[in-house]
């Protein structure tokens, strides 16, 4: 009887469509700029031990993966 009574207690309802002034858009750009940021700092760390290690053969790739990273975002 309980369940017939309320039948979707529990349940979560996503009736509100989203508004036109919400964060959605900011909160991307603020991820993808996280994300920019963790990618081209390990791609650094890894050129620094390349360079340190005198492999040139490993810097030559970083460096292309490098240039690619900063042409995809733009910087």
């Amino acid at each position: 009887m309980y369940e017939k009574q309320y039948p979707y207690e529990g349940a979560i309802l996503f009736s509100q469509m989203e508004e036109p002034n919400s964060y959605g858009p900011l909160a991307e750009k603020v991820l993808e700029h996280a994300i920019f940021q963790f990618q081209k700092q390990k791609l650094m760390e890894k050129i620094d031990e390349a360079l340190m290690s005198r492999n040139k053969s490993l810097f030559l790739e970083l460096s292309a993966q490098y240039n690619e990273l900063l042409k995809k975002y733009g910087a």
